[in-house]
């Protein structure tokens, strides 16, 4: 009958590993009933017929196997039980020999009960399972994570049958925790705030990937720029500090991640209106929008998130032989430009000086100067989007990278008085703390076009919106 059994399982065996590799497995869901862990004693086959104290591993799988009898001469349940027992110690023999270990015995029997109840699986179905990861060890990849899963649980339950030696060499053999060509992915985030994504292969030179937060208010400010652990002497740290230095308020949260607009957007899960000040960006060709920027654009309008993006200052040279950049150094400008769902929850951001106080005269155009790329026309197209961060005259940074996080500042206030308001009803808000000021732009870049002299200076008068300093 052992025999008949063993070779049974061969043949079921070999059926399911090619499934396996095929991932055409169909797998059980994973039990909760209790473990009972049970002695060779208790629980062992009887050489002359067979039989085996079915009552005792009623615990392990409950559902599968009743104890009970229906008649003095047995039964079909008898039989299923008596099957089941064989099938117990088949597994623990096979563990056993395949793992000469200090206390094999004790370690066997545990594992295979605590596998048992954690797949569902009957013992008779067992056999192809553990035969696999004592052959192929057990991982995610060539497993599943069900039963990988599965796998790490049982040997957690077990580790105290193991001796110390033991242990190294039972996690070579069963616990394979990753592949061997890819690493897990690492969560970078808050996931309780609904703030994180995943890195799906991460450089081990990278070091750790950064993430930092500020503040514990309950408005979420995202900021995706260049940071590092190892110095605050980055773009991103002064971006970080120039928002903080304008915030009035301790009503946020700032979560600053390293990457440009484009991880905001993926970073974005919560259905809360967030605000994403954004002075780096993703470009790959700045002559042409590619795969990338449509996607970033649809991962935007799936949240419910304000994005503020910041332009690019005046004098981008282009490439000598194409002429002046078309698009702005947010590589998914020209996406959203064209798309009414995501404009509604856009504003582009440049900057301006108001010369007057030095000069000592009163405001008018000449002494109103804004600064910014214009992209070959880009700006002109969507002046109504756009609004000119007024920069006092005494701070030490003024470019659209710093014009960016103080309208996210005023942003995270009017959120605060508007609770309720969507991400669109806080462009609305933000648009109407502007004014309508005409200013001179001005813009240096390079065209080939113009012969002797290929780098043009531009200026020109515009009404835009302003937004005041406070």
């Amino acid at each position: 009958m052992q025999k008949y059994l063993i070779s049974l399982f061969a043949t079921v065996c070999s059926l399911i590993l090619i499934a396996c590799t095929s991932g055409d497995i169909d797998r059980a869901k994973p039990s909760d009933t209790p473990i009972k862990i049970q002695s060779s004693t208790d629980f062992s086959s009887n050489s002359d017929n067979g039989s085996t104290s079915a009552s005792e591993s009623a615990e392990v799988n409950a559902g599968d196997i009743d104890s009970s009898t229906s008649g003095s001469n047995g039964s079909t349940k008898d039989s299923e039980s008596s099957s089941e027992g064989i099938a117990r110690n088949d597994n623990v023999n096979y563990l056993v020999e395949s793992l000469p270990l200090l206390d094999s015995q004790l370690f066997a029997e545990c594992f295979i009960d605590a596998f048992a109840a954690e797949t569902g699986l009957a013992y008779y179905d067992l056999f192809p399972y553990v035969d696999f990861v004592i052959v192929n060890g057990a991982s995610e990849e060539n497993l599943g994570l069900e039963y990988f899963l599965a796998v790490r649980a049982s040997l957690t339950t077990c580790d105290a049958f193991l001796a110390q030696d033991d242990v190294q060499r039972v996690a070579e053999i069963i616990e394979e925790t990753e592949s061997e060509s890819e690493a897990l992915p690492v969560l970078v985030g808050d996931e309780q705030a609904g703030i994180y994504y995943y890195v799906e292969n991460p450089d081990p030179e990278w070091g750790e990937v950064y993430f930092e937060t500020v503040g514990n208010g309950p408005i979420k400010v995202i900021m995706s720029d260049i940071f590092g652990y190892e110095t605050t002497e980055t773009h991103g740290h002064r971006v970080k500090d120039t928002f903080l230095a304008f915030a009035e308020n301790d009503n946020f949260t700032l979560f600053t991640l390293d990457g440009g607009s484009g991880t905001s957007f993926e970073a974005t899960y919560t259905n809360e209106t967030v605000i994403i000040s954004a002075s780096a960006h993703l470009v790959t060709d700045p002559f042409e929008i590619g795969d990338v920027y449509y996607l970033e654009v649809e991962n935007l309008k799936a949240t419910n998130a304000l994005y503020l993006s910041s332009l690019e200052n005046a004098g981008i040279d282009g490439d000598p032989e194409l002429g002046v950049y078309p698009y702005p150094h947010a590589g998914n400008a020209y996406v959203i430009e064209n798309d009414s769902d995501a404009i509604e929850q856009t504003i582009f951001v440049a900057w301006y000086w108001d010369f007057s106080e030095i000069w000592d005269e009163a405001s008018s155009v000449s002494t109103r100067s804004g600064s910014v790329d214009l992209h070959g026309g880009f700006v002109q197209r969507n002046l109504e989007d756009i609004i000119f961060v007024q920069i006092p005259k005494d701070y030490e940074f003024a470019d659209t990278s710093h014009a960016t996080p103080i309208a996210a500042a005023l942003a995270v206030d009017l959120l605060a008085q508007n609770p309720n308001a969507s991400a669109e009803e806080l462009k609305q808000l933000l648009l109407a703390e502007t004014i309508l000021v005409g200013i001179t732009i001005e813009d240096l870049y390079y065209d080939e076009a113009a012969g002797d002299s290929p780098y043009v200076d531009y200026s020109e008068i515009m009404t835009v919106n302003i937004l005041p300093s406070r």
